[in-house]
């Protein structure tokens, strides 16, 4: 039987839809919208949603719910995750939502957060029996998950988004030396599980899941392999060594210099920065032999799970 839905994830920093169409495990994406939002910007030194980011956010469902008219969806399945998980005043804008698009916003914690985005991420990339670390930077969380093509054997998610890192961290244009050398020492500490459990399991693959991480594979294609004619696929492998690269010239540059990067999209311009620091710390922490870019993430963790709501439960190793 053909079944419509869609799929919202109201993020920190952007605004996901995703409208799929599906007959047993055969799916077609019809259409798919992503606005920068910013809704956790000047959230979290008072806990609260401001009202510039507020307006953006219902001004952001108005346009979804014009989409969704346009479809004849029969499910809608909308997911909040980190500031609408710790706001103050997120349930005003939570009923508003509800208003707007028809149906409750699911606010996940940051452990269900990352079994999605493990979803989405498998279907992405082949992975084998061997553990691989994923990391999925948000605007106001980040996820870790180590795992297999099977199981998850570890995940947490951080209260450490690239939104939070920039009102801590980032004090000037381009980023100082000493802010950054303040975040890595910060992340040293605030990680130190992370860094237990990866040596536990051996981790030497590191796969982003979408948005940053995305940005960079665009960038590696745009900068270094212009005159090639990119293959879409639904994963992209980094070389390490242009990697470097880049993060040398994005934590050297202004935002109005980034901004000119081929492949830089102009809403990821303001948190690049601290993103490629998280991941270059990790990389280096870690000694990550292999970093592969995803394509899918939570929504498409969301995706699959609709069309296979039987799938087996995660299990967990302890």
């Amino acid at each position: 039987m053909l079944q419509r839905a869609a799929i919202i994830d109201l993020g920190t920093n952007t605004f996901h839809m995703l409208v799929i169409e599906w007959e047993g495990n055969q799916y077609k994406v019809l259409d798919k919208l992503q606005i920068p939002v910013k809704l956790g910007k000047g959230a979290f030194q008072d806990g609260e949603i401001k009202p510039e980011a507020y307006s953006r956010g219902i001004a952001a469902l108005i346009e979804f719910k014009s989409l969704l008219n346009s479809y004849n969806i029969t499910k809608v399945e909308v997911y909040g995750t980190s500031a609408l998980r710790n706001a103050k005043n997120a349930t005003g804008f939570l009923h508003e939502a509800e208003l707007q698009l028809g149906t409750p916003v699911n606010v996940i914690d940051g452990n269900r957060e990352a079994e999605l985005i493990y979803c989405g991420v498998k279907r992405a990339v082949p992975m084998d029996e061997e553990p691989h670390l994923i990391m999925d930077i948000g605007g106001g969380s980040v996820e870790f998950i180590i795992a297999d093509s099977k199981h998850i054997f570890w995940k947490k998610s951080y209260e450490i988004g690239a939104a939070r890192l920039i009102e801590r961290f980032n004090d000037g244009d381009p980023i100082s030396e000493k802010s950054i050398t303040d975040l890595e020492a910060y992340l040293e500490k605030e990680l130190s599980m992370l860094w237990i459990k990866a040596a536990k399991y051996q981790v030497r693959t590191l796969i982003g899941a979408s948005g940053s991480f995305e940005t960079l594979a665009a960038m590696e294609m745009e900068v270094f392999h212009s005159a090639k004619q990119a293959n879409h696929f639904l994963h992209h492998i980094l070389q390490l060594s242009l990697f470097d690269k880049i993060y040398n010239k994005l934590i050297s540059s202004t935002q109005a210099q980034i901004a000119q990067i081929p492949g830089m999209p102009p809403f990821r311009v303001e948190m690049i920065g601290v993103a490629v620091i998280m991941i270059n710390f990790v990389i280096k922490k870690l000694k990550i032999k292999k970093l592969i870019a995803s394509d899918y993430a939570l929504k498409e963790g969301v995706m699959f799970s609709l069309m296979n709501e039987h799938e087996v439960n995660w299990q967990i190793s302890k």
